[in-house]
């Protein structure tokens, strides 16, 4: 997200000052798709070109800042060695500078919500090698740290499917009373999209949407499937996706009946 952040504010200072990109190429004496892959965060570039293109852009005074954003891009985060799946693990590094999660599930809790038990059956039973799933369940755990810690807010709509879906009535127990527990946070509002709402805007697949701090970053999309996962960052299929959910939202129950709905199910598999 840094390579992002400093891709898209070097190309914005490009642009001010009516350089092209080829230009700018001319300038570090290498290929346009070298410029290109800096301006998208694919490549972080070197101190001198930095300072190299922010002179020529007539923006030397933006040094010291982007210079700390180039060095924190270089950082690795705790995901890049969990040994995740290359899609996911660029999907839970931009999860940890997101502010905001809005996620629809049709089958499955959301991860940010999940137990280690629900996380590890889920995995088993999608067919994950057994030598990574705890690698997996444990970095599912790391990332709801931030939930945890109110700095993220999470909003969500799930199915009523995925609540009714477990036969272990252990793990389902488990997983509901987590979910009341998550669902009394200020920072998360939870909603259930009941059956009796009948076909809806998303039968064809769950989404997320990632929203950032003014200046870091436009909102991000990411729709899972069952082996791969995609990131989407094209605007006009992200704001679809934001009317989808705000659609879906208030199709929903709300947080109240939602708490309702998971403790009656809670108490059906108690007794």
């Amino acid at each position: 997200m840094r390579r992002r952040q400093l891709g898209q504010q070097l190309r914005e200072l490009r642009q001010q000052a009516e350089v092209s990109m080829d230009e700018a190429a001319a300038v570090l004496g290498c290929a346009r798709s070298r410029v290109s892959h800096i301006e998208t965060g694919r490549n972080p570039p070197r101190k001198p070109d930095l300072e190299v293109l922010l002179r020529h852009y007539g923006a030397l005074d933006r040094l010291d800042t982007l210079e700390e954003l180039r060095r924190e891009g270089g950082k690795r985060g705790w995901w890049s060695t969990s040994r995740l799946p290359g899609w996911l693990q660029a999907y839970v590094g931009l999860e940890a500078d997101a502010t905001l999660v809005r996620s629809f599930m049709l089958e499955l809790i959301p991860g940010l919500l999940q137990t280690a038990d629900y996380a590890r059956l889920v995995n088993v039973t999608g067919g994950v090698p057994a030598e990574e799933v705890e690698r997996r369940v444990t970095a599912r755990l790391r990332r709801q740290q931030r939930l945890a810690e109110a700095k993220l807010t999470l909003s969500a709509v799930i199915s009523e499917g995925a609540l009714r879906r477990l036969t272990d009535h252990e793990v389902a127990a488990e997983q509901l009373r987590h979910l009341e527990d998550r669902a009394r946070l200020p920072n998360v509002q939870l909603h259930v999209l009941p059956f009796n709402v009948g076909v809806h805007r998303s039968m064809s697949g769950s989404f997320s949407l990632l929203s950032f701090a003014p200046g870091v970053s436009l909102p991000i999309a990411y729709q899972e499937y069952a082996v791969s996962g995609d990131l989407v960052d094209d605007q006009d299929v992200v704001q679809r996706l934001s009317d989808m959910y705000d659609a879906l939202r208030d199709q929903a129950l709300g947080t109240d009946e939602t708490l309702s709905m998971i403790s009656g199910l809670t108490r059906q598999l108690e007794r």
